[in-house]
């Protein structure tokens, strides 16, 4: 199974004092540099550069800190742009004593700005179909390079669909989901990364078809069953039929963050059947054995 991961090294040159004399301080400034590779981890492919134009914003406190009693150092969380050559061109420039520190970094995996905010070390709520990532790195001295390994912390889910025989000509129009509905527990802590569990469910919304793939992120999800529906045109037993919609009920689980959930789902004459499939990049956890049933 592959695992991506993102990788984030950041070199910190900190600002320190060189030496006190009578007629004044001579004070050495150094600028913070940062740097961004980007390591999907396959077989076949080594390290690679941080896409140009992605964002992450980078957060540094005292090392130990507990995030929930603390504040953020250095004018932090700062926003930086990965440009050429997995460089990092932050807002503003760090600027911290000798020390040790802790960093912590969050990115929504794309070019946008990472619209999270942290109050005593947790966000405000989540949302659903937002790729968060995050990673942390502690006891950093100064001068030390930072690499961050950031990884999915929401749920993702895979849906892929065949037919079996007497179905020909399977044309899926619509799949839709009922996701976790986000509430007042779907936050992240900055600390640990970990999303919180929601159990209330949103009604159905679709999903999109990207890249030949119906794929969605979703929050983490607890004592939780996932409705799916799947609309489709086929040729069934020789019969031209339109629009005909299948539904189902994913038995109750944990939806847990990080993991890729993916449901394989074979089309019949009357019915659709659930089977597990390995799907690579995200930790995988197979779905099967759930019936669909004729709307």
């Amino acid at each position: 199974m592959r695992k991506r991961t993102v990788q984030l090294t950041i070199t910190l040159v900190m600002f320190f004092l060189l030496s006190c004399k009578k007629e004044g301080n001579d004070l050495d400034v150094r600028e913070t540099k940062f740097y961004a590779s980007y390591n999907t981890n396959y077989f076949t492919k080594g390290e690679s550069e941080f896409p140009s134009g992605n964002k992450v914003k980078i957060y540094c406190y005292n090392s130990g800190s507990e995030l929930s009693l603390s504040f953020p150092l250095a004018g932090t969380p700062k926003l930086a742009t990965a440009g050429s050559s997995g460089n990092l061109t932050p807002t503003g420039s760090i600027v911290l004593p000798k020390g040790l520190y802790d960093f912590y970094a969050v990115s929504l995996n794309n070019n946008l700005n990472p619209e999270i905010e942290f109050d005593s070390g947790h966000s405000q709520i989540l949302e659903n179909g937002k790729d968060y990532i995050w990673a942390k790195q502690t006891t950093i001295n100064e001068g030390a390079a930072v690499s961050f390994s950031l990884s999915h912390r929401a749920v993702g889910i895979d849906i892929k669909l065949n037919s079996v025989e007497g179905v020909e000509d399977l044309n899926v129009t619509s799949v839709r989901i009922t996701p976790p509905k986000p509430i007042a527990t779907s936050t992240m802590n900055l600390q640990t990364g970990i999303i919180g569990y929601s159990s209330e469910k949103e009604p159905f919304i679709t999903i999109p078809l990207n890249n030949g793939k119906y794929f969605w992120i979703i929050l983490p999800a607890e004592l939780f069953a996932m409705e799916v529906e799947v609309t489709v045109n086929a040729i069934i037993g020789g019969v031209s039929v339109t629009n005909k919609v299948y539904r189902a009920t994913v038995p109750q689980q944990t939806l847990n963050g990080g993991i890729l959930y993916s449901l394989n789902l074979s089309v019949g004459a009357n019915s659709m059947s659930f089977t597990g499939s390995v799907i690579q990049d995200w930790t995988t956890q197979t779905i099967g054995d759930i019936i669909l049933t004729e709307d």
